[in-house]
């Protein structure tokens, strides 16, 4: 603070102290400060004149100037002599120009430090990241780079989602610089999410680096040979909970006897929902209306209307690209499914085997959705134990042949529901034994059985998307055995023309371990079965579902491993 020359408030105490620390203060400190008024002296013509020169020259450097403060130039003997504009430039004076700055020296001298030039977003992104991977040399930290116009997220939201990135790339050994390439992979989706998408596109794009490691399959044939005694030891570790099964749609208890005829009772109106078109129909009619409607599924792609994708059609343009002469109905609900066929529990007993594979193919009878082909497969062998058409209870409506490949259930030697069953809960399937396959409570219902020891494949392998998963969604099979296994299944030919083969032609094709030997005998006569291969073949589904599980198994037990040997050495 400036001491004022004429001294107004000399006199008064200053209100704060003890606790002023004000170097000219301008009020009264005792002792501490005892103001003197400044000596005044005339201002010789030379001084004058020497205070415009050098406020010229400053002037007439063409440098910027610092704050436009006023500094006290000094003479030799310490005085104040002018009032001066004291410059700092932004950068080193050239030899050529110093001379022309005052040579009077200030109190202290500032570090003269050139600005860098401004860059843009392309230029810092090259020169940082345009290295080849395999010599480039990684930033020390995490940086973020600026987006135009603007940024879909705080600074700060950016910095922990692009350093969470780095450690993933890091962890996972998918990058040499994983600094640089998460700041640039940040760059690229900042550039094209919104401030509602960012985060959720960040989160996914971090969870699915976490599986492009080292794939487990990998993982497993590094490690020694999993012998079939550990996978089948380790297997119980998969069976789902009770309440799993719940939110999945499984039966975990018989349905009382109230429910039941509760359910009787809704049904005795004989009107159902088709399953293809959703209308109301009368099962049995005579006179029904033909069925319009679309097979395949509605799809949505990024900013487009959603389509089916049977014949690529906009929803909601047509009642349907396909017509069927009659309607189908499907039941979910376990206690009207008791009402037709009644459920039943494996019996407990040693002789049966710790785990098996099944699938099995449905159709539309005048009852609902009826079992029509049964397979069981042994784990982890995969051997064809089981493998049957099966003649439904109720009068066949459709066979659903697109997807079961069966074309009829008519000729002679084929075992009827009861007696298929039977034989399953004689020979294959205790309360004990684990059940492995895909969607099984669709299997366990055409079935007729209450079975808790079950391995989903569609609940042990779900998906990334927690959102998704929250409403139902699941990964079908299909794309599981592509993304794990390296497997195409499915993907048979749909033409018109139906190809006839026995169940042993079959097995010979599909059946891996089964196929070296003879077919069962519970497979039944080869001649009595008619199969339309450009179904879904249930050998091969079973097949894929027991890979899967066997194959993360093997992982898991090879992940034991690693930690086991790590912690001993």
């Amino acid at each position: 603070m400036f001491r004022s020359s004429s001294a107004l408030y000399a006199h008064i105490p200053c209100p704060v102290l003890p606790r002023c620390r004000l170097p000219h203060c301008l009020f009264s400190h005792g002792q501490q400060h005892h103001f003197q008024p400044p000596v005044e002296r005339p201002v010789t013509k030379r001084q004058i004149a020497n205070s415009a020169s050098a406020a010229s020259s400053c002037v007439n450097t063409g440098k910027e100037s610092d704050s436009g403060r006023l500094s006290p130039i000094k003479s030799s003997g310490g005085k104040i002599n002018s009032l001066a504009f004291r410059e700092t430039a932004k950068r080193e004076v050239p030899a050529a120009e110093s001379s022309t700055l005052p040579t009077t020296p200030t109190k202290r001298a500032r570090q003269q430090v050139p600005l860098p030039s401004k860059a843009t977003k392309s230029t810092v992104a090259t020169s940082r990241l345009t290295t080849s991977e395999g010599g480039a040399k990684d930033s020390s930290v995490v940086y973020i780079l600026p987006v135009k116009p603007h940024p879909p997220a705080l600074h700060s939201q950016r910095l922990q989602l692009t350093t969470a990135l780095a450690k993933a790339l890091r962890d996972n050994k998918l990058s040499t610089t994983p600094n640089n390439a998460a700041s640039a992979k940040e760059l690229e989706i900042a550039s094209r999410t919104s401030s509602s998408t960012y985060a959720n596109t960040m989160k996914q794009h971090i969870i699915s680096l976490g599986k492009r490691g080292k794939p487990p399959e990998k993982v497993a044939n590094e490690a020694k040979e999993i012998p079939t005694e550990r996978i089948l030891e380790y297997l119980p570790q998969f069976v789902h909970k009770e309440w799993q099964l719940e939110e999945n749609k499984y039966m975990t208890a018989l349905p009382s006897e109230k429910d039941i005829d509760e359910a009787r009772a809704a049904s005795a109106s004989g009107y159902e929902i088709c399953d293809r078109c959703t209308r109301y129909f009368m099962v049995g009619a005579d006179s029904q209306a033909e069925c319009v409607h679309h097979w395949g599924k509605p799809y949505r792609l990024k900013g487009s209307d959603r389509r089916f994708s049977c014949c690529g059609e906009m929803e909601g343009m047509t009642a349907g690209c396909r017509t069927s002469p009659k309607h189908v109905f499907r039941i979910t609900h376990y206690p009207r499914l008791a009402v037709m066929i009644p459920f039943r529990k494996a019996a407990s007993a040693d002789k049966f085997p710790a785990a098996v594979a099944l699938d099995c193919e449905m159709g539309y009878t005048t009852l609902g959705t009826e079992l029509i082909r049964l397979t069981i497969l042994e784990f982890p062998s995969n051997k064809v134990l089981y493998d049957t058409l099966v003649k439904p209870i109720g009068d066949v409506i459709d066979l659903n042949t697109q997807y079961s490949g069966v074309t009829s259930v008519d000729e002679p030697g084929i075992p009827t529901f009861d007696a298929a069953m039977k034989t399953v809960l004689e020979n294959y399937i205790g309360s004990e034994t684990i059940l492995i396959g895909h969607g099984l409570e669709n299997d366990l219902a055409v079935m007729r059985l209450c079975h808790q020891k079950v391995i989903d494949t569609s609940i042990l392998f779900p998906l990334d998307n927690p959102e998704l998963v929250s409403r139902g969604y699941k990964r079908s099979l299909k794309s599981l055995a592509s993304s794990w296994l390296q497997r195409d299944i499915q993907v048979c030919s749909r033409s018109s023309a139906v190809v006839r083969s026995t169940t042993e032609e079959v097995i010979g094709k599909n059946g891996g371990a089964g196929s070296d030997s003879a077919a069962p005998s519970s497979v039944g006569a080869p001649e009595a079965f008619t199969l339309k291969q450009e179904g879904h073949d249930s050998i091969e589904d079973a097949k894929a579902a027991a890979d899967l599980v066997a194959l993360k198994a093997k992982f898991m037990l090879a992940l034991q491993d690693q930690r086991h040997a790590a912690a001993t050495s």
